[in-house]
């Protein structure tokens, strides 16, 4: 979400579908907006509410934090562990992406932070190949919150690793990541 035509994403998405609607806003809203979105996001039946605010404005996502039904949880303003002491109270979880952590041993300490401060964990991805998909897959047992799509939105994937099938993430079975080349 974040655009002018977000009441109409919601009713297109719900028309079409009785799953689970989580929504990122990718930064796209100011504090009045957001708040003015909750009624509709519960009215669609939105359950987690990401990123609606420019990364800095911490106190503004513990406003929205505190006025929303839903968990709101921090992409953007949250890149690396150290980032996750300022946002306790503001938000109610975080999202970590290996593409900004850098690396599964962040991704781990950012998963021991979070935990350690009683926030929510999701694990997301930008658009990527299967191979980092596959290594942040690894480490789905330890989050509440996978995300992990960006390969299947590639058209020319060149490398096979985990797959998602009917919701479900499925990890390879051959040796070290798994992963195969096409």
């Amino acid at each position: 979400l974040g655009t002018d035509r977000d009441e109409a994403i919601l009713r297109t998405l719900r028309d079409a579908t009785d799953r689970e609607i989580r929504v990122d806003a990718n930064c796209g809203w100011t504090v009045k907006q957001a708040i003015r979105m909750l009624p509709v996001l519960e009215e669609f039946g939105v359950t987690v509410l990401e990123q609606p605010l420019v990364p800095q404005d911490i106190a503004g996502l513990g406003e929205i934090r505190r006025r929303a039904a839903i968990p709101v949880i921090a992409d953007e303003s949250c890149l690396v562990a150290a980032d996750i002491p300022p946002l306790v109270g503001h938000v109610d979880g975080i999202n970590i992406k290996l593409a900004k952590c850098g690396s599964l041993r962040e991704a781990i300490r950012m998963i021991a932070v979070a935990r350690a401060h009683h926030l929510q964990v999701m694990l997301g991805c930008m658009i990527e190949s299967s191979i980092a998909i596959t290594a942040a897959a690894h480490l789905a047992p330890l989050v509440d919150i996978v995300d992990l799509d960006g390969a299947a939105l590639l058209a020319n994937d060149p490398f096979e690793g985990a797959t998602i099938h009917g919701g479900q993430l499925a990890l390879p079975t051959a040796p070290g990541l798994g992963v195969t080349r096409r």
